[in-house]
C-alpha cells in the first residue's frame, strides 16, 4: 500500500494522458505528508455503511465528509502505533470478527449470502479484513492507553444500574445489581475511554499537519445491479 501510494503520487507530479475509461485514482487529503486516496474515502464509506445496516443509495454527504475525518483521524493513530510496540491483529481475531460479522448478517437477513452483501455494498472479502484488522489495532493501542488509568467506584456502578438499568427492567425478569455490575462497569470504561480518546485526538490534531484536498467528489456509492435484486 504504501509503495503503492507513492507511485500514485508521482503520476500526479506529472502530465498524464488516459484512454477512455481508465480511472486515475487521486489523492484527496493527507496527514503528515501520509495521502489519503479517493479509494480509500470510498472504501471507507461503503464500510461504514455496511457496518451500520445503512443502504448504500441512502448515504448522506454529511456522512461522507465523517467518513474522511475518520480516515484522518486513523492515520493520526497509525502514527501513534508506530511509535509503540503493538503487535498486528492476529489473522485468528481478524477471522473471529468477520465470522461475527457473518453470523449477524445471516441472522439480520436470512437466505442473504455474505457474497450477496458484499457486493450491494461494493466491497470486498480483503477490504472487509483490513478494516477489520485495522480497527482491532486502533482497539488495542487506545484500550492500553487509557483503561489502567480509569477508576470506576462501587458507587458508579450502583447510579448507572438505579438509573439505566433498573427503569428498563420487566417485572418477569428482574436482574440484581450483583449479576449487572460487570457489565456495567465496562460500559462505563468505555464511555470514560471513548471521552478521553475525543480530547487525545483533537490534541493530535492540532499538532498535526493536516490538508483536505477536496470534500465534494466522493463516488456516488449506489448499488451495484447484483445488489438491487
Amino acid at each position: 500500500m504504501f509503495i503503492r501510494r507513492i507511485l500514485i503520487a508521482l503520476l500526479l507530479s506529472v502530465p498524464v494522458s488516459l484512454h477512455a475509461g481508465e480511472l486515475l485514482d487521486r489523492i484527496v487529503g493527507t496527514v503528515n505528508n501520509h495521502v489519503i486516496l479517493q479509494s480509500d474515502w470510498d472504501d471507507e464509506v461503503r464500510f461504514e455503511a455496511f457496518m451500520s445496516g445503512r443502504k448504500p443509495e441512502d448515504v448522506t454527504v454529511e456522512q461522507k465528509k465523517a467518513a474522511l475525518d475518520r480516515l484522518i483521524d486513523q492515520e493520526i493513530l497509525r502514527e501513534q502505533m508506530r511509535m509503540t510496540d503493538l503487535k498486528p491483529a492476529s489473522p485468528d481475531a481478524v477471522k473471529k470478527q468477520i465470522d461475527d460479522l457473518k453470523d449477524q448478517q445471516l441472522r439480520e437477513h436470512p437466505g442473504q449470502s455474505w457474497e450477496t452483501t458484499l457486493t450491494r455494498y461494493q466491497l470486498t472479502d480483503r477490504v472487509v479484513e483490513e478494516h477489520v484488522a485495522a480497527e482491532l489495532e486502533q482497539f488495542q493501542l487506545v484500550d492500553l492507553r487509557f483503561r489502567p488509568s480509569i477508576q470506576i467506584s462501587s458507587a458508579d456502578v450502583e447510579r448507572y444500574y438505579r438509573e439505566q438499568i433498573v427503569p428498563k427492567l420487566p417485572a418477569s425478569d428482574p436482574l440484581n445489581l450483583n449479576d449487572a455490575a460487570p457489565k456495567i462497569r465496562e460500559i462505563l470504561i468505555q464511555e470514560k475511554i471513548n471521552q478521553m480518546l475525543n480530547s487525545w485526538l483533537q490534541t493530535l490534531r492540532s499538532q498535526a499537519q493536516i490538508q483536505v484536498l477536496s470534500q465534494d467528489k466522493s463516488s456516488d456509492l449506489q448499488p451495484s445491479p447484483e445488489g438491487t435484486r
